[in-house]
């Protein structure tokens, strides 16, 4: 069989450029670790728990480059605990009460961490269409707090809403039926906007019911990184009363040195309730790797208690994806409360008490 040479060229010319114009991947993180907690007026729990240093997942992502500084995208991302073998749930319609707004799914990949489909400009930002984080989210994690929300000093265990007058917020990490719009850099600056969909009928009492309106305004240059979120979802009560739920949040760090000195404040309210927390941390590079260090101050109106934490962890590099940890944390309740512990293995019995826990770990990444 004869083949035309120039038009063999062109041909596999063209594979060769498709195949350089779309890309996709598979990747993931496996973090494991031996955790033992304990809580005035409870016994001690020694378990193998996951999530201590980063979140486990497995994912999948892409993109296809459309010409003209164009580009399509996709993203599904599900949460995994290799410590048992289990998916994680999810939410589907922001909403705090009724069958449909109740986690769903534990055992397969729900793809709750995020499910998106974007259109990238790149020099107008992204528009991102899915279930993704919500903008006040992002300063919360790593980047502006030296836990982030993972392990036995993370973030959540004092910034989180605690759920009040029948609302049990499902809109401090993540919205579902949300579009949004990213841009990462703007001199300096960077801006991500979020409007999601309780998906309601228009002629219910509560058509607003899960409806999420979010944003978040940052600035980073040279040792400095900074933002400021706001985000607000609408939430209604069976009796009608309405209860929103609204986190404010502002983060700052500079880098000096070895040492990202950290300030992170946050405010969630829930009607008349409200929690305020204030963050003063740290994380300093030394040759192995990373010293971890937070305190964290609450303040509560109309729900729960005053609360402490302290939190000291070490994070030692094996390599670029692999890493061994230890953490150490204490959260302490202040006056007659009970309300907030250190993990979720079991809770404080005695007014005033505390919850205290370790963990050492491995986490590894593909």
């Amino acid at each position: 069989m004869k083949f035309n040479k120039p038009l063999l060229l062109v041909a596999m010319t063209s594979m060769a450029g498709f195949a350089q114009a779309q890309t996709a991947e598979v990747f993931g993180v496996l973090d494991v670790a031996y955790l033992v907690t304990s809580a005035t007026g409870s016994p001690r729990v020694n378990s193998i728990s996951t999530d201590s240093n980063t979140s486990s997942r497995l994912g999948f992502r892409g993109t296809e480059d459309l010409g003209g500084g164009m580009k399509a995208s996709f993203w599904l991302e599900s949460a995994i605990s290799p410590d048992n073998g289990t998916g994680a749930v999810t939410n589907t319609n922001n909403q705090s009460t009724g069958q449909s707004s109740s986690p769903t799914g534990t055992q397969g990949l729900t793809f709750g961490r995020r499910s998106t489909a974007s259109l990238i400009d790149s020099k107008l930002g992204e528009l991102r269409v899915g279930r993704d984080y919500v903008p006040s989210f992002n300063n919360l994690t790593v980047s502006m707090h030296p836990f982030g929300t993972n392990g036995v000093g993370n973030a959540g265990q004092l910034f989180y809403p605690v759920a009040a007058n029948g609302t049990t917020a499902r809109t401090s990490v993540r919205a579902s039926n949300s579009i949004a719009y990213v841009m990462s850099d703007m001199n300096g600056f960077n801006v991500h906007f979020m409007y999601a969909l309780g998906e309601n009928a228009s002629d219910v009492y509560n058509p607003d019911d899960g409806k999420h309106t979010g944003i978040r305004i940052g600035y980073r240059n040279g040792p400095w990184n900074m933002a400021y979120a706001n985000g607000v979802t609408k939430y209604t009560t069976a009796a009608k009363l309405a209860n929103d739920y609204t986190q404010s949040n502002f983060a700052i760090n500079y880098q000096m040195g070895p040492a990202k000195l950290m300030f992170l404040t946050n405010e969630n309210k829930i009607g008349a309730t409200n929690t305020k927390t204030n963050m003063y941390g740290t994380q300093y590079g030394v040759a192995t790797g990373q010293i971890r260090f937070a305190y964290t101050t609450l303040k509560a109106t109309g729900v729960a208690n005053d609360a402490t934490q302290f939190a000291v962890g070490y994070v030692h590099d094996l390599s670029k994806r692999t890493a061994l940890f230890t953490n150490y944390s204490t959260v302490r309740n202040l006056g007659t409360g009970k309300q907030f512990v250190v993990g979720s293995g079991n809770g404080v019995t005695t007014a005033g008490g505390s919850s205290n826990g370790y963990e050492f770990g491995l986490r590894t990444s593909f």
